[in-house]
């Protein structure tokens, strides 16, 4: 069963006297219980993509889409209202920084009651609702849940403020989840404290996960599924494993040796010449082109997202022409 799908997806913001095109043609689906990881370096609008599913973005965002779908209901058809309703029971997001998720006046436990509004769970009383809260709470690996409960943003680290967001979202039960990468700030240990956590509570919910990360490593680890975006578009999607192993995007496999590098404590890292802003806006041509070593005349053309046999979906004219196992 399909729990999300998106077709055609087409973000803007409107400026003072002209627009700027962030994501163009985002198409991608979701199954039941499963994890999609969102793997791009900053700017290449992966935050933006999903924002725009859960109807989060300013005023001045312009989407546009051919469908977007969730558990086969029609979200574009959705007024206001009945989006908000959604928002937080049926479908969350979980930021990057859970200090700016928090009232710093007020409890972890204030938090969860609040939540508990949501679920509609006020005919339960406070007892009911704490001892669902504490449940939650365990499940992040928080040692003494009845205290962090007493506990204000101020007093708790970022790992702990993290592992309180996580809760709040799976205390809500939402059918979808997005991790707009949960770990950044984060040291090492504690990074792969919140990724363990979530691997353990993706295999236990029948949730649908959206895993946000510029880190190629976590979602070799997370994901079923790996979706590589790059200036606003989507240029490689297909199994977790396949993508890892045989990537047929240049962009795909240079994230990839780059995470080998970090691992293998080489000297220097390899990089990739340029920055994601020169392919910003592009229609005409492939928005990785300055940067891609793979660049011809043959790609000063729009290219389309397109399925690869035994693979999945790649935007690249070159695709077949190498096969490349990291």
């Amino acid at each position: 069963m399909k729990m999300l799908d998106v077709k055609g997806l087409n973000v803007s913001f409107a400026l003072d006297s002209s627009s700027i095109n962030i994501c163009s043609d985002v198409s991608f689906s979701l199954a039941q219980g499963k994890v999609l990881g969102l793997i791009g370096e900053s700017g290449s609008g992966k935050t933006i993509t999903c924002k725009a599913i859960l109807d989060l973005l300013p005023e001045n965002a312009e989407v546009d889409a051919q469908e977007i779908s969730f558990k086969g209901q029609n979200l574009l058809g959705l007024n206001q209202k009945q989006f908000d309703a959604m928002r937080g029971t049926a479908m969350a997001m979980i930021f990057q920084d859970p200090v700016g998720s928090f009232n710093p006046v007020k409890t972890i436990g204030w938090h969860f009651l609040h939540a508990g509004k949501r679920r509609n769970l006020k005919q339960y009383g406070r007892g009911r609702i704490f001892e669902d809260a504490e449940a939650a709470l365990k499940e992040v690996e928080i040692a003494n849940p009845r205290e962090a409960l007493k506990k204000y943003p101020h007093q708790l680290s970022g790992g702990m403020l993290q592992r309180c967001l996580i809760a709040l979202v799976l205390f809500l039960k939402p059918s979808l989840i997005v991790a707009d990468e949960p770990t950044t700030n984060l040291d090492n240990l504690v990074e792969r404290q919140i990724v363990d956590i979530f691997d353990k509570l993706r295999k236990k919910i029948d949730a649908s996960f959206i895993f946000i990360t510029h880190d190629m490593t976590i979602a070799e680890k997370i994901s079923d599924e790996i979706a590589v975006m790059y200036a606003g578009q989507i240029v490689e999607h297909g199994n977790t494993e396949e993508v890892i192993e045989n990537p047929r995007h240049p962009y795909t496999r240079a994230l990839i040796n780059t995470a080998r590098e970090l691992e293998s404590d080489v000297d220097v890292l390899t990089e990739i010449p340029g920055d994601i802003t020169s392919g910003l806006g592009v229609h005409d041509k492939c928005r990785f082109g300055p940067r891609c070593p793979l660049y011809s005349e043959e790609c000063y053309k729009p290219i389309e997202l397109r399925h690869i046999e035994r693979h999945g979906k790649v935007r690249c004219i070159k695709a077949e022409s190498f096969e490349v196992h990291v």
